[in-house]
């Protein structure tokens, strides 16, 4: 029988700390999003390695305390996964894009920065859209995210 490994004990507890804190924000911004149909996506792009992706679609009807959500549990989870990556590595962006109950398209963002996702302006979300996408479409609004829960993992 091989000794305890007391370090890869310790490894598994941080991991875990730190995939809780990722489920929590994901949580929190699907909460916070609003009336509508969302798509909330992530990417994080490790050093020398493949960018990891992740997407869902939800659906939130109603407002605050009331809001009633759904969407596919497998799919968020998988979100709140490459978060997760994303605060190991310290890089990452995740990118909600929204079509409002009116038919309005909104797209907010934000940044990995440290335990903790930072939003984006409006501004630096069009200008990081237009770099990668071209041309932006008339029908698209760029809003400034919303911030969403910054403590760090315990």
């Amino acid at each position: 029988m091989a000794p305890n490994n007391s370090s890869s004990s310790r490894a598994r507890e941080g991991l875990a700390s730190v995939t809780a804190h990722a489920v929590d924000t994901i949580t929190d911004l699907m909460k916070t999003a609003g009336p509508g149909r969302h798509l909330i996506s992530t990417a994080v792009h490790p050093s020398d390695a493949e960018p990891v992706i992740a997407y869902a679609w939800f659906d939130v009807i109603g407002e605050g305390t009331d809001a009633l959500w759904s969407g596919v549990f497998a799919d968020a989870a998988a979100v709140a996964e490459v978060v997760a990556l994303g605060f190991i590595v310290a890089k990452g962006s995740v990118v909600l894009g929204t079509t409002s109950p009116t038919g309005e398209e909104t797209v907010r963002a934000w940044m990995v920065d440290g335990h903790a996702l930072k939003p984006l302006t409006a501004d630096q979300v069009r200008d990081a859209f237009h770099e990668t996408l071209g041309p932006e479409s008339p029908s698209v609004t760029y809003r400034t995210a919303f911030p969403v829960p910054t403590s760090a993992p315990a």
